[in-house]
């Protein structure tokens, strides 16, 4: 994913156990459009909720710019 270079998580399966841990699981059991970013100290740094569609990444991107120089 261009020059990612640390762990990334998709929640598929058991679907929707994470979403439910982090509260981004929609009733009907269909998970919400949400982005978190946790440090390598397991710190949530970043995390929003995004309306249908593709989410802006540009909060997303300089948040993990941050966390990459400290």
């Amino acid at each position: 994913m261009g020059g990612i270079n640390f762990p990334m998580l998709s929640d598929f399966w058991p679907h929707g156990a994470v979403c439910a841990q982090y509260d981004c699981l929609r009733p009907q059991g269909m998970p919400k459009r949400a982005v978190f970013i946790i440090d390598k100290h397991g710190t949530i740094r970043f995390a929003h909720e995004y309306d249908k569609g593709v989410p802006e990444n540009s909060d997303l991107f300089n948040e993990l710019d941050k966390i990459n120089q400290s």
